[in-house]
């Protein structure tokens, strides 16, 4: 492991621009940071999702950060994946918990950190909360849920936009078999391919901005502008949103001064 000063760099804001806040618990204002999702099936173009959402994000002023595939770090550091073996359950139970925690972490750590530069600035993470009921069974999941006292809305309502990107396998047999040729540790046929991505994409379902990112005769570009206009328009509307608020906070700032006054005289 090295440190990669190019990869610290490669997501600073190339202009700037003004700042997004929010209102904060207890009513102050707050540096706002947009959280995006990118999931999927296998090889559905994530990796190249993220480069071009950096081009595009960096030139309108937003500093990009990219939080990575948390069972990839696990798993890179020597975990195994323990399977869905009815003898492994508390095995995988641990394993997806400890998955839970760390993501859970992470995000707040990325979160806070491009917050507290107070330069306008987008999260991007390879993966997300509910990407995890995908690979265990449904009796597991529910348990950890209530074991941790958490819900699939809370873990929804992390994210502003959650990308999908639809696994090759779909519609690109042939395109998948040679990704996945070139790609040692890609282990899934096309079908169980198909079945994951779907998988995937049906976990997210209590999320309000899930955008299912096909695979079209348009192209392979074509699916990620798509990808990227749809991150762009809900940060628009995200910031007009978050405005609105701030307008009637202060209004009503405003008005209760003006009562207090009224009150004195």
């Amino acid at each position: 492991h090295h440190l990669d000063a190019a990869a610290q760099k490669r997501g600073r804001a190339k202009i700037t621009r003004d700042s997004v806040y929010r209102i904060g618990e207890e009513g102050e204002q707050e540096q706002f940071v947009f959280r995006v999702c990118l999931t999927g099936g296998p090889c559905g173009g994530k990796s190249s999702s993220q480069e071009v959402l950096i081009d595009q994000l960096t030139a309108r002023g937003y500093n990009v950060y990219f939080a990575p595939e948390v069972p990839t770090i696990l798993m890179n550091g020597g975990c195994m994946y323990p399977g869905i073996e009815p003898g492994k359950r508390d095995q995988l139970s641990t394993f997806e918990g400890s998955i839970i925690q760390l993501q859970l972490q992470m995000e707040r750590s990325f979160t806070e950190i491009a917050a507290s530069t107070n330069k306008p600035s987008v999260v991007i993470f390879d993966r997300g909360l509910l990407d995890i009921p995908a690979y265990l069974p449904r009796d597991i999941w529910l348990g950890l849920l209530k074991e941790m006292n958490f819900t699939e809305e809370y873990f929804a309502e992390r994210y502003d936009v959650v990308i999908h990107l639809d696994t090759t396998a779909h519609g690109l047999e042939e395109v998948y078999e040679k990704q996945k040729a070139n790609n040692p540790s890609r282990k899934e046929n096309a079908q169980e391919a198909r079945e994951l991505c779907d998988k995937v994409h049906k976990c997210w379902s209590s999320h309000p901005n899930v955008v299912k990112l096909a695979n079209t005769d348009a192209g392979f570009q074509d699916k990620l502008n798509k990808g990227t206009e749809a991150v762009l328009s809900t940060i628009a509307a995200k910031k007009v949103l978050l405005r609105q608020k701030i307008t009637k906070q202060l209004t009503k700032q405003l008005s209760n001064v003006g009562e207090a006054v009224g009150s004195e005289e």
